[in-house]
């Protein structure tokens, strides 16, 4: 499939039929992932959810398809990051999923239960993670929900030890639409489907963490891995969960395999003084116990 992937990526009908086929053909499992955390809830382990969209577009110029990324703006948690719009499931999301899930919107959901046996079940799981995100990505960038074809859904993300799940969609963006950013993203960045594919666009990077979060980690190193490029203006780092999420996506429709980063490629990121902050820092902590107590219990 790789060596094909540069043909399938100029032909976007082409690209989203095989997106949609590999999707579907892929489990999920949104509806069993979330009933499981649910029931840990009711022991007492809560965890905190969240759906987002993994938005492709078809660029003219490069006559290829692209991600659609948004970049934290420095008002919000984890600044300079590129994300995925999404956020929390509200329960205005739950009633616009249930509207999804009857057909109800404009919104194409031909494979909305795909991957699963659940049925109907999963289909209304799917579709409420789907409204979240969709809801998100109009409120951060303008993109009306009508402008968007939903082609599937990837496997929940997860840190169990942080007890924090994504649950993400994936959406091509057709026709034009007026982009308006809100205050919690500083641009949209774009990403060349095919430039992901290039081996020496990954590298390792590194950076500075506070005192008491290395405390709590007990690691000595914090190296991850990460895809680097210039935008056009400036350098831009794209690791942590979005990364992963995208790579999920490349393994599941294109057969990408992460390439083995050679240890020397490694580059310092810088990171605001803002981002181990707040509630982002309570979380790291809590999550870095958690894990070191679960090493001890095996």
């Amino acid at each position: 499939m790789q060596n094909n992937a540069n043909s399938i990526l100029r032909d976007c009908d082409g690209f989203n039929e095989l997106v949609i086929q590999r999707l579907r053909a892929h489990p999920h499992n949104f509806f069993e992932h979330y009933t499981s955390l649910m029931e840990r809830g009711k022991a007492g382990e809560r965890y905190h959810t969240s759906g987002v969209i993994l938005l492709l577009q078809f660029s003219p110029e490069r006559k290829q398809c692209e991600f659609l990324l948004t970049k934290r703006s420095k008002y919000v948690a984890q600044p300079g990051d590129l994300c995925c719009p999404g956020g929390h499931v509200s329960l205005r999301d739950r009633i616009h999923g249930m509207f999804i899930s009857h057909g109800l919107t404009l919104i194409r959901i031909d494979n909305l239960d795909s991957g699963s046996t659940e049925g109907k079940a999963e289909r209304n799981t799917v579709a409420h993670f789907l409204a979240t995100a969709l809801r998100e990505a109009r409120e951060e960038t303008g993109l009306n929900s009508r402008h968007v074809t939903f082609l599937g859904s990837l496997p929940p993300y997860g840190l169990l030890s942080f007890r924090r799940v994504i649950y993400p969609s994936v959406g091509m963006i057709t026709g034009a639409w007026k982009k308006k950013l809100n205050g919690e993203v500083e641009k949209l960045i774009s990403i060349s489907v095919s430039d992901m594919l290039l081996p020496d666009n990954y590298y390792w990077i590194t950076f500075e963490v506070p005192e008491e979060i290395r405390q709590a980690s007990q690691r000595n190193e914090w190296n991850f891995p990460a895809y680097i490029f210039n935008d056009g203006t400036e350098r831009e780092i794209l690791w942590g969960a979005t990364f992963n999420i995208i790579q999920s996506f490349l393994s599941i429709v294109l057969d990408f395999t992460l390439p083995e980063i050679p240890a020397d490629r490694l580059m310092y990121k810088e990171i605001p003084e803002s981002y181990f902050t707040g509630r982002f820092n309570t979380i790291l902590k809590a999550g870095f116990r958690r894990e070191r107590n679960s090493e001890k219990g095996n």
